[in-house]
């Protein structure tokens, strides 16, 4: 691995240091310094990329309750193989996220929504959209609410959360690096969902 920064195993147990810290992830924990996260109890999740052909740079976020925790690591060419293993390292991390943590989050906040609570995605000086049980909203002065039966579905494309309601454009965007976005495609999947199955269209 690249001078030390990057190891994992086969097991799947991974390591990264970066900035005098470190990130070490086994089973379903992540720790963070000396911050140990159970995926089966954070609440908010964050994670971003940006790779260039030289150098990338990577981002995850970890909260649970007033905890919360972010660790970032860069790579670049100039080490042999480390571009290679960063990228490995990070696939691995936003997989353990995904499967672990982010299916959760999704249908606590789905079912949040439907109960009438209003769920924030993006925000913390990104862009962000907001949902309740009529629709989504995105975080800026003067936006209109876009109802639960126009939306078509959601995506995560170039460091943005995307929602799709018919145009060539999406309807909303929300920066990828804010507290839960990278949860909203789900959510959104949920309530379409939900939405399409109601007494009312049918």
């Amino acid at each position: 691995m690249a001078a030390g920064k990057f190891s994992f195993t086969g097991s799947g147990e991974l390591r990264v240091r970066s900035g005098g810290r470190t990130l070490a992830a086994a089973g379903d924990a992540i720790a963070i310094g000396d911050r140990v996260f159970r995926l089966g109890e954070v609440d908010r999740v964050a994670y971003h990329a940006a790779a260039r052909r030289h150098r990338a740079s990577y981002s995850l976020g970890l909260a649970r309750g007033p905890v919360r925790c972010r660790f970032g690591f860069d790579a670049s060419s100039g080490e042999l193989g480390e571009l290679e293993d960063a990228r490995e390292t990070w696939r691995r991390l936003v997989e353990l996220v995904e499967s672990a943590a982010c299916p959760r989050i999704a249908s606590a906040m789905a079912d949040a929504i439907t109960a009438g609570d209003t769920a924030r995605f993006g925000g913390g000086g990104h862009p962000g959209i907001d949902a309740d049980a009529e629709g989504l909203r995105g975080r800026h002065w003067f936006a209109a609410k876009v109802p639960w039966g126009r939306v078509l579905g959601s995506d995560l494309r170039a460091g943005q959360v995307r929602v799709w309601t018919g145009g060539r454009e999406p309807g909303l965007v929300a920066g990828m690096a804010g507290w839960n976005a990278v949860v909203l495609p789900r959510v959104v999947g949920i309530m379409v969902g939900r939405e399409r199955e109601s007494p009312g269209n049918h």
